[in-house]
């Protein structure tokens, strides 16, 4: 009796080419993902800490809710800008 043989150690034509394109692709996109991690750090750290203030042009804090020079109120005026029925802030 006779056993077949198995062709373990050969490959198609086209399975190479497929490897090279598998590895290619995953070049591509793990080099997509680090730029964009290194780009996404460096907007974290250079993104600015503080806005000038519309009113006045005095820079506030991005954190403040009021301008210190002019009264300018930061949070009424976000609230208008999403739709609210409320009038827009007007300088002091």
């Amino acid at each position: 009796m006779r056993f077949p043989r198995f062709r373990i150690f050969t490959c198609p034509e086209d399975t190479a080419s497929n490897v090279g394109t598998a590895i290619g692709a995953g070049l591509i996109i793990g080099l997509w993902v680090a730029a964009d991690m290194i780009l996404g750090i460096l907007w974290l750290i250079t993104k600015p800490k503080t806005r000038d203030c519309p009113a006045c042009g005095r820079t506030v804090k991005s954190g403040q809710l009021e301008c210190k020079g002019c009264g300018y109120d930061f949070a009424q005026a976000a609230r208008f800008n999403q739709g609210g029925k409320q009038s827009p802030p007007s300088p002091a």
